[in-house]
């Protein structure tokens, strides 16, 4: 790669070896289940035993622990120095090969500043699993830091990116060699958010850092399923985004507006990509399906057939989305932003200097407000007013979730779970207006089969009749839970 060469510090900073690795756990996987990986190298006649650990700080699994010794065969060695700890006696005499690597790597050491040098490791090769003769092809570029601000490796990514169709791949060769040595390959899972480790000493820069990278974080494990075409992945993926689009404007006023705008279209060009496909899996599923319950509609087959050809067309567009340049280049300057508090580098308030518990006070003060505001004249608001109280409802929740960590476990709940029931009210609404513009799209080609809009406008009125039952409910809702006293503020 001319890109990694043009940045080698010499000759002497290029290497090529053929590694041949084996990795060894228990029947049961007893290594895997800890967050563990063993594995023994042999090059040259020379054996080495290498214990990597996933860092439960880094959300995005980028940042591994590693370990090894030089040992003295190919079977793995307890009392090795650096590594034997990890292998307790009970799991030793258990130990089997699992899968190995055959891998073809040249190595090349980067040298970008004096203070900042990386290794590039080019792999091409294969994993097998036992009794596979073909296994799986290996091809990619390994960046590791060795010394130097994580920027760099980013900065590396994206020159990459410029020359040559690359992805991020957040499995590693073991990762593939547990799903080729399993006897059924596990379907791709969709992956929710997880709490954020906060402290309310910390400053709002290290929050938002933390903050910002479990939102990533979620997109990139969503990838898997998004491609696999699984509608929660889909729907997952587009959450993270939007969670990440409410905290950007939440911090608004703290952060370099050039810089929050670009990384915010980034965003929601993403959750504009997969918007269609998760669209038509709430009409399918939360509007078709039960209005399939009512007296049968004649079209009701035609329009569900249409639906479901639509779907498949708008899963095809996510897909291409996730696979394209510039949702790796996006990611990757995301990334790079929020790992490094690139937003120091702007003229930015000096307000993410103070505590996080301070800052999130005031945040969630203004998110609930904003909702109060929209609230107002409840019972006379149209349709997108409605909308956009929900808009508002909907950013309190994130702002709640993701600064949850700061508060008591308890108060939080209570309250985001009167957010979200009132937030599936009004979303229920919603689906029912977004379904309008489905149908319509739906019903539209020329020579469709005409039944489509009746059996449409029967769905929607079924549905207009039931939401009609809920309005006393709704509205009780929405006033007890602006009623509530923040647990922020006690």
């Amino acid at each position: 790669m001319r890109v990694l060469e043009a940045r080698a510090s010499g000759d002497a900073g290029t290497t090529s070896a053929r590694l041949v690795s084996t990795y060894f756990d228990t029947s049961d996987h007893a290594l895997s289940r800890q967050g563990l990986v063993l594995r023994v190298r042999e090059h040259n006649g020379h054996f080495v035993q290498t214990v990597k650990s996933e860092d439960r700080a880094s959300p995005t699994g980028l940042v591994r622990g590693e370990w090894q010794d030089a040992i003295s065969g190919a079977r793995p060695d307890p009392q090795a120095s650096e590594t034997g700890r990890f292998l307790a006696p009970e799991i030793v005499g258990r130990l089997i090969p699992l899968f190995r690597t055959e891998i073809a790597r040249r190595t090349i050491a980067l040298a970008l500043a004096p203070d900042t040098h990386i290794e590039a490791a080019i792999d091409r090769g294969r994993v097998y699993a036992p009794a596979q003769d073909v296994g799986e092809p290996v091809c990619e570029v390994e960046l590791e830091l060795k010394s130097g601000p994580p920027a760099a490796l980013y900065d590396i990514a994206l020159d990459l990116l410029a020359v040559a169709p690359v992805r991020l791949e957040l499995r590693s060769k073991a990762a593939r060699g547990y799903r080729l040595a399993a006897s059924e390959a596990p379907a791709a899972a969709a992956v929710h958010a997880v709490a954020v480790d906060l402290d309310p000493r910390m400053s709002g820069d290290e929050a938002l850092r933390r903050i910002g990278t479990a939102c990533l974080a979620q997109i990139l494990h969503n990838e898997a399923a998004v491609l696999a075409g699984a509608a929660e992945g889909i729907h997952q993926m587009r959450v993270a985004a939007r969670r990440l689009r409410a905290v950007l404007s939440a911090f608004a006023r703290m952060l370099p507006a050039e810089q929050r705008h670009l990384v915010s279209d980034e965003l929601r060009w993403l959750a504009a990509a997969l918007g269609p496909a998760r669209n038509l899996d709430v009409f399918m599923t939360a509007l078709l399906a039960p209005a399939q319950q009512a007296p049968a509609e004649p079209g009701i087959i035609a329009l569900s057939e249409a639906a479901e050809r639509q779907r498949k067309a708008a899963y095809d567009k996510a897909a291409r989305a996730v696979r394209s340049r510039r949702y790796t280049a996006s990611l990757l300057r995301q990334l790079r932003w929020f790992e490094s508090c690139g937003w120091r580098d702007g003229a930015a308030s000096p307000g993410l200097e103070k505590p996080i518990g301070d800052l999130a006070v005031r945040i969630l003060d203004l998110r609930r407000r904003a909702a109060k505001r929209r609230s107002k004249g409840f019972a006379r608001q149209s349709a997108p007013e409605r909308h956009r109280l929900r808009i508002a409802l909907k950013n309190l929740r994130y702002a709640t979730e993701l600064l949850g960590g700061l508060y008591e476990a308890d108060a939080v709940k209570r309250f985001t779970t009167r957010l979200k029931r009132l937030q599936d009210d009004l979303g229920e609404a919603n689906d029912v207006r977004v379904a309008r513009d489905i149908i319509a799209v739906l019903a539209k080609p020329k020579g469709a089969d005409a039944a489509i809009a009746d059996a449409g406008a029967a769905v929607l009125d079924w549905h207009e009749r039931h939401l009609a039952g809920r309005e006393h409910g709704l509205r009780k809702h929405l006033d007890r839970l602006l009623a509530a006293k923040p647990f922020w503020n006690r």
